[in-house]
């Protein structure tokens, strides 16, 4: 028995919706094979609403922040109604939708992802899994890096003593163990300042550094690298996880006076010394073979080029000389998330630092539900 589950990823940079089905035939510890992956980008005018109530110092009444909500909900309904119409015999039984996270602050075990599943599946007819990182919270863990979860999966077809590394808009890691375990963490900024950088530098035109090629143009301004990176973050131990709550772009602005290429270029900097030190200071004493990178900070060449003189000898590559398909990675992890919240299996790990088992993901049921029902009891059912 087959069940394909559409997870939904709009991640912290911002940048629009990448969805990616994927079938499970009814193993929680497998990873599932995708059938079909699909993006949109999101309309400017939802993206900035999105990113102004991130602001450092931004005020926003409760009145707007519904207003928001129902304004992504229902974009994010028209769009996967859109995608899913177009599917025939691959069509998804369950949609794993993580929604937009606007605030993360573990310390009060608490986290916010918009988006209303009852409006997706009600314009979808599908039903809808969410609400990921509660459990975890819950059971004591920082409710992020989920994905080493998924992570692993992909580490079964490649070995230990890899790392495979997330740059979204936060950057993360996860090191497989030669045992096979995870320690994973986020590192800190991934494109959020590269992104905010590139935007000023073009004066909107851009809303990041396609290619690397301003941060390749710029100079970097080292002491403004080495101020952001006194942030009290850093030298935290794992576990930990953070976003754009804890680095706002301002810390970077009010260091430099870069502008141009040369704050794109140090914008770069910042996220390639924080992921270079973290690996400095947790991983270098451990048999590592190569880091491989997902996410879109895959696409960036520059960025790609500069880890990889910064750590050498250790090899760094795309995740998609493997075959994997760096932007859908989170995508696939959370369609994984959303099958195991089916069957009732948790998300987290150690890495997190959760102590108990953590609930998976909300159930939403949609007009299939009935008969995705029967699937889940079937592939639960000894053969």
């Amino acid at each position: 028995m087959t069940i394909r589950v559409l997870g939904v990823m709009t991640g912290t940079s911002c940048d629009g919706l990448d969805a990616s089905c994927v079938a499970f035939d009814g193993d929680p510890s497998a990873a599932g094979n995708a059938d079909w992956n699909a993006s949109i980008s999101y309309p400017p005018s939802l993206r900035t609403r999105i990113l102004d109530i991130q602001r450092a110092g931004a005020r926003i009444s409760i009145r707007d922040l519904l207003g928001l909500e129902a304004s992504l909900s229902d974009w994010y309904a028209t769009s996967l109604k859109k995608i899913i119409g177009k599917k025939t015999s691959d069509a998804p039984d369950l949609i794993a939708l993580h929604g937009q996270t606007v605030a993360h602050h573990p310390d009060l075990r608490s986290t916010l992802q918009l988006g209303n599943a009852a409006r997706v599946a009600e314009a979808t007819g599908v039903s809808v899994a969410s609400r990921f990182r509660d459990g975890d919270l819950a059971a004591g863990g920082q409710g992020a890096p989920l994905l080493p979860l998924f992570h692993l999966h992909i580490a079964h077809s490649i070995g230990s003593a890899v790392s495979i590394h997330n740059i979204g808009g936060i950057s993360n890691l996860t090191y497989v163990e030669p045992d096979g375990t995870a320690l994973a963490f986020d590192t800190g900024p991934g494109n959020i300042w590269i992104d905010e950088a590139a935007r000023i530098a073009t004066r909107g035109r851009l809303a990041m550094d396609r290619d690397g090629r301003l941060g390749k143009s710029g100079i970097a301004d080292m002491k403004a690298v080495e101020h952001a990176l006194k942030h009290p973050f850093f030298k935290k131990r794992p576990p930990k996880s953070t976003g754009r709550d804890d680095f706002p772009f301002s810390i970077l602005a009010r260091a430099t006076r870069a502008k141009g290429a040369d704050l794109v270029a140090t914008s770069t900097e910042v996220t390639v010394e924080s992921i270079a030190r973290a690996y400095s200071k947790w991983l270098m004493k451990k048999p590592l073979k190569e880091i491989l990178v997902c996410g879109g900070g895959a696409k960036n060449r520059h960025l790609m080029e500069r880890l990889s003189e910064r750590l050498n000898p250790v090899a760094v590559r795309s995740i998609s000389e493997l075959g994997w398909d760096p932007g859908m990675i989170e995508a696939q992890g959370f369609a994984l998330f959303g099958f195991r919240s089916l069957l009732g299996a948790s998300l987290g790990g150690k890495w997190t630092g959760a102590k108990r088992f953590g609930p998976p993901g909300w159930i939403t049921p949609g007009s299939n539900w009935p008969a995705l029902l029967q699937k889940v009891v079937a592939v639960q059912s000894p053969s």
